[in-house]
C-alpha cells in the first residue's frame, strides 16, 4: 500500500471508528525489504542475566530440550512510535478531541504496528529455522513460538546452559543473542532466554523491630485492619457517600491461583466488611487469548509461596474498594516468561478488558536485560491506550534493587516492572510517631470495632528496615558512617539471628530509571551503555529532579513489615511447602503479618476504583491527574499544613500528605563486588551514596516529590473529590 493510500485509509479508520484525526506515520509500508541472509547478524546486546557465570554453569542444555511460548519482541517504526507516544498523550489530555477515546488492542496493531507483509516474513523466517508459530497479538508487539534448545542456539545464536543459583535448578543463555540484520527495522529480539521470575515484593512481619507501641498483636505489635486503613487515609467519607468501588473491577496480577477462597471470605467478615458491603466478589481467571496461559495451580515457591501475595493482593484491594469486584488472574510461568504478564496481555485482547491493574512483583533493570524491559514498556503502553490504570509496586529494596533485599553491593537501581513511563510505581512509607517523638496518641492500646485501633492520620516516614536509615541511627543516638555506626555495631542492638535484618537493603524503594536500555559493564549494576527511560511530560512538580529520566516511585502508602510497629494482617491458610502457615479463623492471632510495597500497589488501585466509580470514567495513566493535583497542592515551595509530620494536626483540605523526614539509604559492603554508590568512612559498611568519596545519601525526603516516597500518600477522599 502506497503511503498516500494508507493515509486515507488510516484517516477513514479514525473517522469511522468515531476519533479525531490521528497523525498518521510519514510510511506505513514494509520495512523487511532486504534478503534475509543468517550470516550477516547483529548481536542484542544487554541480554545475559547476571547469574550466567562460570561458577553456575551446569553444562549445555540438551538440543532436543523443548522450549515452548517463546516471546519475540516486535517495534515500531519511529515514524510509528511517535505517533503512537502523540496518541497516547491526546487520550490524557482534556483539550484534545481524542481525550478517553480509548483503543481496542487489534486497533493500535492496525493503526501502529508493523505492517501484515512484514509480520509474515517474520513468520516465514520463524518457520524456517524449524520454529512453530504458536501466534502473533492483535496488537502487533509479540509473536510466540515453540522450538528447541538447539533451534534457539542455530537461529539466534545464544548458547543455553544449565545453572545451579543458591542451590536451585536454572537455565540461561550465557552470551546476547543475535538476528539476522535484515529483521531489524522490526524485530527486537527475545523477551528472555532464561526461567528467572521476579519476585513478589511483600516482607512478613520483621522479627527485629528497633522500638514498638502496645497494641492489639502483642509484644509490642500492631497489626493494621481495614478499619484502620480506612481511619488514617480517610477513606471513611467516600464509603459513607456509597463510593464504595460498587460496580468497578480490579484486577490482581499473578502467577498463582490462590490457595483457598475462604480466607478472603474470612477477612472480609473479621475485618467487618462483608455485611457492610455485599456487592463484592472474588473471581480467579486464568485468560486465554493469543498468548499461552496454562493453569497454575498454587505457586509455592522457594521465597514464601506466590499464593501468599495473591492473599494479600485480593484481601487488601478489597479493604480499600470494599464492593469493588476482584480478579485473581494469573497463568503459569513458562519457560522463558512471567505468567502475570501473559495473563495482562491475554486480559488486554478482550472486548472489554479491566480498567484497573495491581502488580506485585518486581526485577531491576539490570538484571531484566534490554528486551525484557522493552516487552514489559511495550506491554504497559498498550495497556494505557485501552483506559487500563496500571500500578505496580515499586519495589522493597531500598534504592538498591539489583540486590534483592540483601546488603547492597550493587548500587542504586530500580526495578524494570515500575520504571516504565506508562505506570503509576507505588512505593512504601512506615509510621513515625516513634522516631520523630511526636506528641499524641495515634493507636490505642485496646481494639475497637473490626480491630480498629488507628484513632487518627498518622505522621509517616519512609518504610527503611536498613541500619543506615538516618532516623533509627538518631534515635539511638549514634552515627550513620564510621567504625561506630549502627550497621558496624549492629549486634549490641539485636541477636546474631537478627544481624542480616538490619544489614540487608529492606524498605520502600525509589530511585532514577538506569538501565531500561544498554548494557551494564559489570553484571546487575547501572554503567557502560546503560541508559534510562526519558523524563514523561507529566512528572514535571516541586521536587523532581532535572535528571532527564523517569523516577520513581509516583506515590507511597503504608508498607512497612512492623519496624517501627505495626504491619498488615492477612489471612492466609497454606500449610504446605514453603509457606507453612497454620490455617487461619476468625482469631486474627491465627493469621500472618507483613508488609511490602505489594501492599501498598493493591490499596492504590482500590482509590482508582473509587475514583472510577466517582467519575463514571477509566484514566489510563492515572499519573497525569496525579502529578496535576499535586502540583496545585506543592506549589513552587510545597504547602506546610500538608506536612506529614503532623501527623493529627495535618491540614483537612491536603489531597496528599507530604513525607518530609527520614531516607531509604540502605547499608553497602565495600567488600565485595564493584565500589558503587557506597560511601565508607571506617568499618565494614557505609551508606548507599551516589558518591563514593563523600556522602550524599541515596536517598532523603524532602519538601514535595522525593524518591523516598514520590507525591507522598493519600487523603483518598479529598483525591476523589478532587478528581477532575
Amino acid at each position: 500500500m502506497s503511503n498516500n493510500k494508507f493515509v486515507l485509509a488510516l484517516s477513514s479508520l479514525a473517522l469511522a471508528l468515531g476519533f479525531a484525526a490521528i497523525a498518521p506515520a510519514e510510511t506505513h509500508n514494509p520495512l523487511l525489504i532486504r534478503k534475509i541472509d543468517n550470516t550477516q547478524r547483529v548481536t542484542l546486546a544487554g541480554n545475559t542475566r547476571p547469574e550466567a557465570i562460570a561458577a553456575n554453569d551446569r553444562g549445555l542444555i540438551a538440543d532436543e530440550a523443548p522450549l515452548n511460548a517463546l516471546q519475540l519482541v516486535l517495534h515500531r517504526s519511529p515514524e510509528n512510535e511517535a505517533a503512537f507516544t502523540q496518541y497516547i498523550a491526546q487520550l490524557h489530555d482534556p483539550r484534545s478531541a481524542n481525550y478517553h477515546k480509548w483503543l481496542t488492542n487489534a486497533q493500535i496493531g492496525t493503526l501502529f504496528g508493523p505492517v501484515p507483509e512484514d509480520i509474515a516474513t517474520i513468520e516465514d523466517w520463524l518457520s524456517s529455522q524449524g520454529f512453530a508459530v504458536d501466534s502473533v497479538s492483535p496488537d502487533a508487539t509479540v509473536i510466540e513460538f515453540s522450538g528447541s534448545a538447539g533451534m534457539v542456539r542455530a537461529a539466534f545464536g545464544a548458547s543455553l546452559h544449565k545453572l545451579s543459583v543458591n542451590g536451585r535448578a536454572h537455565f540461561a543463555n550465557f552470551n546476547d543473542p543475535s538476528i539476522p540484520a535484515a529483521l531489524v527495522p522490526v524485530v527486537s529480539g527475545i523477551a528472555k532466554l532464561n526461567d528467572f521470575m521476579p519476585h513478589a515484593l511483600n516482607v512478613r512481619r520483621n522479627t527485629s523491630r528497633m522500638a514498638g507501641v502496645n497494641g492489639n498483636g502483642g509484644s509490642g505489635y500492631n497489626y493494621l485492619g481495614a478499619a484502620d486503613l480506612a481511619e488514617i487515609y480517610n477513606f471513611n467519607p467516600l464509603f459513607k457517600a456509597g463510593i464504595t468501588g460498587k460496580g468497578q473491577t480490579i484486577v490482581l496480577i499473578e502467577d498463582t491461583n490462590q490457595y483457598s477462597t475462604g480466607d478472603w471470605t474470612t477477612f472480609r467478615k473479621v475485618m467487618g466488611l462483608s455485611r457492610a458491603y455485599p456487592y463484592a466478589t472474588l473471581t480467579q481467571s486464568n485468560p486465554t487469548g493469543t498468548n499461552t496461559c496454562g493453569n497454575p495451580g498454587v505457586n509455592d515457591n522457594a521465597q514464601g509461596g506466590d499464593d501468599v501475595e495473591a492473599a494479600i493482593d485480593i484481601e487488601w484491594s478489597s479493604a480499600a474498594a470494599p464492593n469493588a469486584a476482584i480478579m485473581n488472574a494469573a497463568c503459569a510461568d513458562t519457560a522463558a516468561q512471567f505468567g502475570g504478564f501473559l495473563a495482562l496481555a491475554n486480559l488486554l485482547q478482550e472486548p472489554n478488558p479491566p480498567t484497573i491493574v495491581s502488580i506485585s512483583y518486581g526485577e531491576s533493570e539490570a538484571d531484566n536485560g534490554a528486551l525484557e524491559n522493552l516487552y514489559i514498556n511495550n506491554l504497559y503502553q498498550s495497556a494505557v491506550a485501552e483506559g487500563v490504570s496500571i500500578f505496580v509496586s515499586s519495589g522493597d529494596e531500598d534504592a538498591a534493587s539489583s540486590d534483592n533485599g540483601r546488603v547492597s553491593t550493587h548500587g542504586i537501581g530500580v526495578s524494570g516492572f515500575t520504571s516504565t513511563p506508562y505506570n503509576i510505581s507505588v512505593g512504601g512509607t512506615d509510621f513515625g510517631p516513634t522516631p520523630l517523638g511526636s506528641s499524641g496518641t495515634y493507636f490505642s492500646t485496646t481494639n475497637g470495632p473490626n480491630f480498629q485501633t488507628a484513632l487518627s492520620y498518622v505522621p509517616e516516614i519512609p518504610w527503611n528496615d536498613s541500619c543506615a536509615g538516618s532516623l533509627v541511627a538518631n534515635f539511638l543516638g549514634v552515627p550513620t558512617t564510621g567504625t561506630t555506626s549502627l550497621c558496624n555495631n549492629v549486634l549490641n542492638y539485636v541477636s546474631k539471628a537478627d544481624e542480616s535484618d538490619l544489614l540487608n537493603a529492606v524498605g520502600g524503594s525509589g530511585g532514577p530509571s538506569g538501565c531500561a536500555t544498554g548494557t551494564p559493564s559489570s553484571s546487575g549494576i547501572v554503567g557502560g551503555t546503560c541508559a534510562g527511560y526519558a523524563k514523561p511530560s507529566w512528572q514535571s512538580l516541586l521536587g523532581v529532579p532535572s535528571d532527564n529520566v523517569r523516577d520513581i516511585p509516583d506515590v507511597s502508602l503504608f508498607a512497612s513489615n512492623g519496624f517501627w510497629g505495626e504491619y498488615y494482617a492477612v489471612c492466609i491458610s497454606d500449610p504446605t511447602g514453603n509457606s507453612g502457615f497454620t490455617p487461619c479463623t476468625t482469631d486474627p492471632s491465627t493469621w500472618a503479618g507483613y508488609g511490602g510495597t505489594s501492599v501498598s500497589s493493591p490499596i492504590w488501585a482500590g482509590i482508582q476504583a473509587l475514583v472510577n466509580q466517582k467519575t463514571g470514567s477509566s484514566w489510563g495513566n492515572s499519573n497525569t491527574v496525579l502529578y496535576s493535583l499535586a502540583a496545585s497542592e506543592y506549589g513552587a515551595s510545597g504547602d506546610a499544613a500538608c506536612n506529614s509530620s503532623l501527623g493529627n494536626a495535618i491540614g483537612a483540605n491536603c489531597v496528599f500528605n507530604d513525607v518530609t523526614q527520614g531516607d531509604n539509604v540502605a547499608a553497602c559492603d565495600a567488600r565485595r563486588g564493584v565500589l558503587t554508590n557506597c560511601f565508607v568512612s571506617g568499618g565494614t559498611y557505609g551508606i548507599l551514596s551516589t558518591s563514593n568519596s563523600a556522602p550524599q545519601p541515596a536517598y532523603d525526603s524532602g519538601v514535595g516529590w522525593d524518591f523516598t516516597s514520590g507525591i507522598g500518600t493519600p487523603n483518598a477522599a479529598n483525591i476523589v473529590n478532587a478528581w477532575p
